[in-house]
């Protein structure tokens, strides 16, 4: 089995940055969703969309990357 990390992209993955000009912009950021052990990209995806802890979470773009 492989190690894979998630991650979100998007418009749920987002913060404010205050700029100096006291206004805020919006940074894109990447947010870790979880750490998965799988023998698949496929099967990892499956795995986070069907956890218990992610079941009320909408993702927008997840990226999948195994850990070598």
């Amino acid at each position: 089995m492989n190690k894979y990390l998630v991650l979100e992209i998007g418009k749920s993955a987002y913060t404010e940055f205050k700029m100096k000009n006291n206004e805020f912009e919006e940074t894109q950021d990447a947010i870790l969703v979880d750490e998965v052990e799988a023998n698949s990209k496929e099967e990892v995806y499956q795995k986070v969309i069907n956890a218990k802890q992610h079941k009320n979470k909408q993702f927008n773009n997840l990226i999948v990357r195994q850990v070598i």
